[in-house]
């Protein structure tokens, strides 16, 4: 990890940071260029959003599942799960995903400054994470997605200007 590795206001800093950048980008689309086709040929702006919402909402369910002692299920194909949540999310209207993906958000900030530091920063405390840290988990779902799918997005903007 980085030099936040130990440390829930670092971990909480890199996360909001990143987070105005998605922010800042997003920003500059209108509600009429949501559902323009921006990444990998056929996901629009939208299905972007649907796309974060889901993996904050799962990075939030599985720190619920361990910390309750449980085994989460396993996951299965990323590439054939994302195109599966892509399909359900876009059957939510706009302002609806919008709303889902802050409140997922926000849910993971919750949790975020909730969690012990043994919960977020100790690789050892949820075996089934095989000695990564949880905080890694919400960085990989949080600043690590955001700025993995910016790049995408920054560069969709500037061809549309």
């Amino acid at each position: 990890m980085s030099d936040y590795s130990n440390s829930k206001q670092e971990l909480l800093i890199h996360i909001l940071a990143e987070r105005q950048e998605l922010e800042s980008a997003l920003a500059q689309v209108k509600d009429s260029q949501m559902d323009l086709t921006i990444l990998y040929g056929e996901w629009t702006v939208k299905d972007l959003i649907g796309h974060l919402a889901f993996w904050e909402e799962s990075v939030a369910a599985l720190f619920a599942t361990l910390q309750a002692g449980q085994t989460p299920a396993p996951f299965p194909d990323l590439d054939q799960l994302n195109a599966r949540q892509v399909d359900e999310w876009r059957k939510i209207p706009l302002a609806g995903v919008k709303t889902r993906e802050k409140a997922a958000f926000e849910q993971v900030l919750a949790l975020a400054r909730s969690a012990s530091d043994a919960e977020l920063f100790d690789s050892a405390h949820f075996p089934w994470t095989e000695g990564r840290a949880y905080a890694e988990f919400i960085c990989d779902n949080t600043c690590g997605h955001y700025k993995e799918h910016l790049a995408e997005l920054i560069s969709w903007l500037k061809r549309i200007a």
